[in-house]
């Protein structure tokens, strides 16, 4: 396999969120408790990150190939630029890769990296596949993509057992968790014809488009209520901004949803609203490093 297609099947735009999101929780992490940062501690972490979402990836292509032949026929496997038995060898080298870098880090950080591991392996491969399910397969991209990823770069620094992490990390994955429909949209005729019941296959575009729109919004406006309750750290009026900002951000992505979901569907490829989600979440997960290295 060529250096050129196996970077294509590690989808190296998605590689983005983990490893900022194991950054800015372990700036965060060292910024709540005082512990100190190691710079090789944080490379191994940024590195079984990339691995274990570039193996997600590759795995990803691998199992849903006959997908692609009819939403995206210009990615390897359905062009014929790498073989499916490939793809799959290479998720499982990346996978490999990523759990020895994690379990370097320390025990807090593998359990994270290995049950995202687990999660995306059971999202495309069968039996489980849970794809095929409008809830599980969201479900299984919220916990390791979104819910994971501040107790993970936690970890990398303090064992995550404060209330922060995961406050945050509830916010993330809540988040994800409905803004991973975005990429469904321009995915329906491949989906529907292959059993994955999708939000827009179940319901629809314009019903999903109506379902959707307000998690792009809402999770943001519990930074300043989780402040509130003191579950994370930090004034409330820098959380209140930060959540104002981002879901005022999540509203124009929710305006661009709503505009044409049924023309949104009928695109090649991922629209502009899965990017400014992809967007939304890395400025997020910045926001958080932010208050806390300014305030606490």
């Amino acid at each position: 396999m060529k250096a050129v297609t196996a970077l294509r099947l590690t989808r190296p735009f998605t590689l983005l969120a983990p490893a900022v999101g194991v950054i800015c929780g372990a700036r965060v992490a060292q910024a709540a408790t005082g512990e100190p940062l190691v710079g090789m501690m944080l490379g191994l972490a940024v590195a079984a990150a990339l691995c274990a979402t570039a193996a997600s990836n590759a795995w990803n292509q691998a199992f849903d190939i006959e997908l692609d032949r009819v939403n995206k026929p210009t990615r390897p496997l359905p062009r014929g630029a790498a073989t499916v038995r490939g793809a799959i060898l290479l998720g499982h080298v990346l996978a490999l890769l990523g759990l020895c870098a994690a379990f370097l880090v320390g025990s807090w950080f593998f359990a994270c990296v290995t049950a995202g591991t687990f999660a995306t392996w059971i999202y495309s491969a069968p039996p489980l596949r849970t794809k095929r399910l409008t809830l599980g397969a969201l479900l299984t991209i919220a916990i390791p993509r979104g819910g994971l990823v501040p107790v993970a770069g936690w970890a990398v620094v303090a064992t995550p057992l404060e209330a922060d992490p995961w406050a945050l990390g509830l916010v993330g994955g809540l988040y994800v968790l409905g803004a991973a429909v975005t990429k469904d949209f321009a995915d329906v005729a491949g989906d529907a014809a292959h059993g994955c019941r999708t939000l827009p296959v179940l319901v629809g575009p314009e019903r999903a488009a109506r379902i959707v729109a307000p998690t792009l919004v809402l999770p943001f406006l519990l930074y300043p209520l989780l402040a509130v309750v003191g579950w994370i750290s930090g004034p409330v009026s820098a959380w209140a901004i930060l959540g104002g900002t981002l879901a005022f951000v999540g509203a124009v992505t929710a305006w661009l949803l709503l505009r044409d979901p049924s023309g949104l569907a009928r695109r090649g490829g991922n629209h502009p609203t899965w990017i400014l989600m992809y967007l939304l979440l890395l400025a997020s997960h910045v926001g958080n490093m932010i208050i806390y290295t300014s305030y606490v």
